[in-house]
């Protein structure tokens, strides 16, 4: 099931990350940092709605993405470390994430034109997530999702595609219910 997560956000920012597609790498045929553009395309944009995925807005300013080099004796790596918030706490969203937790994933980033994705089914990331909790009420709450990993190839841009699964997927409040 493609789930659709909505989170609360004030303004739009032309040049920053926006939303963000988190699915399940077993979900996806097998691709590497070698495979044509034109075949991962196919592949996430194919992505059957059985597929264990969801979509989120992100909140401003609020993901952090990191992509090194590391060379070594064996060629280079390109460690990855993905991490943003997700709100609100409720139950429903606890049980979806706690489905993904210590999972491999492949992550698209999508910003206004372009999008980056992130793992491959070959080299996937691994899912984590802490619960923000405070008795502040200035201070955001929600769950701190951070996404890991290293690979033979860097991120993958795309500019100008229009990936489909970011219009897929149920509501989520709505989905519990089907």
């Amino acid at each position: 099931m493609i789930y659709n997560l909505c989170n609360s956000r004030n303004e739009d920012h032309v040049d920053t990350y926006h939303e963000v597609a988190i699915i399940e790498s077993t979900q996806l045929y097998s691709f590497n940092h070698l495979t044509p553009d034109d075949q991962i395309i196919d592949i996430i944009s194919n992505l059957p709605d059985t597929s264990q995925a969801f979509i989120t807005d992100l909140l401003p300013e609020n993901i952090r993405v990191t992509g090194q080099t590391k060379i070594g004796d064996t060629g280079s790596l390109f460690p990855v470390s993905i991490t943003f918030t997700q709100t609100p706490q409720n139950k429903s969203i606890l049980e979806l994430l706690q489905k993904y937790n210590n999972g491999l994933v492949v992550v698209l980033v999508k910003k206004r034109g372009s999008s980056f994705l992130y793992g491959t089914t070959d080299q996937p990331l691994i899912f984590t997530f802490d619960e923000l909790n405070s008795n502040n009420h200035s201070t955001v709450k929600g769950y701190s999702i951070k996404i890991n990993g290293s690979g033979y190839g860097n991120s993958k841009n795309f500019e100008d595609i229009q990936f489909n699964i970011f219009n897929r997927g149920l509501a989520f409040q709505l989905s519990e219910g089907l």
